[in-house]
């Protein structure tokens, strides 16, 4: 390994250990990490690239990137491995684990307005250099930092610190307010209540809540499931397509005895148990190989010989 990756790495872990204890001090979490890459990018990457390339969004450590061309998206994806290392040095955690290059339409006009056409708020770098903090919040953030020893990374933890709290102040400018989930710091647009964190937490329990209902009671319909679970039918269907091509390959062609054979049934044609028989079985696995994806024991075998499953 170089002496120039070694450095970059130690810098990283030490960043790693201090940033987590100095948000906590402040009160910020990693949603403010995530902002912070959006909202530093020219800082993070440099004028040259930034000239070209924006993020868009950052999403379970994927962040999706605008470029002015697509000769500039291959380019960049060549540059991925020192892009992220900026990335996650300057922030002090591995927050990016995969950089996704996207391009503007053909012959497109390139500018930064263009690239934020979409984004609710516009050239908000600009908006935060207007927002002023005050001699305590910038003596909190340098007492924050003082038990870093590196000179250099202390300075840049200071920066960041102070762009964070910078943003706070300009989201509750904006009238944004303290997310309701228990726990949680970040702060929401004044149309939510959770944060979009908090949010998707949300949504995977309640997938998890509605894929248990039917694993309980395989032959519910929406209606059944409302009942028990305020949710959408797209997010019931969601669910039931997951459980019933999970089942039906764990279901070998012709079994219609086996526990997993007789829940796929009720799944999906949403009988009771008591409906079950020897006709409906048999109609129903052979019309699932239709619908699914099901393999055959045949098939099976030869995928296991060496074959290729058409």
């Amino acid at each position: 390994m170089s002496d120039c990756k070694k450095k970059r790495s130690g810098r990283l872990e030490k960043a790693g250990s201090v940033l987590p204890e100095m948000l906590k001090e402040m009160k910020l979490g990693r949603e403010f990490k995530q902002h912070m890459v959006l909202y530093q990018w020219e800082e993070i990457v440099g004028r040259d690239i930034a000239a070209h390339a924006r993020p868009v969004k950052l999403e379970f450590k994927r962040l999706f990137v605008r470029t002015s061309h697509p000769a500039w998206a291959e380019q960049l994806k060549y540059m991925e491995y020192d892009l992220k290392q900026k990335i996650n040095s300057y922030i002090g955690e591995y927050i990016v684990q995969e950089l996704v290059f996207t391009n503007l339409l053909p012959n497109a006009a390139y500018n930064k307005i263009d690239l934020y056409k979409d984004e609710p708020e516009k050239n908000l770098g600009l908006q935060l250099k207007k927002i002023e903090l005050t001699s305590e919040e910038t003596g909190s953030i340098k007492a924050a930092c003082q038990i870093v020893s590196d000179d250099e990374l202390r300075v840049r933890l200071e920066l960041l610190g102070r762009n964070i709290n910078k943003m706070t102040k300009y989201r509750r400018q904006q009238k944004w307010q303290l997310c309701a989930g228990e726990g949680c710091s970040a702060l929401c647009p004044p149309e939510d209540k959770f944060c979009s964190s908090c949010q998707r937490k949300q949504r995977l329990a309640k997938a998890a809540k509605i894929h248990q209902l039917l694993l309980d009671m395989p032959w519910s319909k929406y209606g059944d499931i409302l009942r028990e679970l305020a949710c959408t039918e797209q997010e019931f269907k969601e669910q039931r397509l997951t459980l019933i091509q999970r089942l039906a390959a764990g279901v070998d062609y012709g079994d219609t005895e086996s526990l997993n054979a007789k829940m796929l049934v009720m799944l999906y044609r949403s009988v009771p148990p008591e409906q079950l028989n020897d006709e409906v079985m048999r109609k129903t696995l052979h019309r699932l190989r239709y619908d699914v994806h099901y393999v055959p024991k045949a098939s099976k075998r030869s995928v296991k010989a060496g074959g290729n499953l058409k």
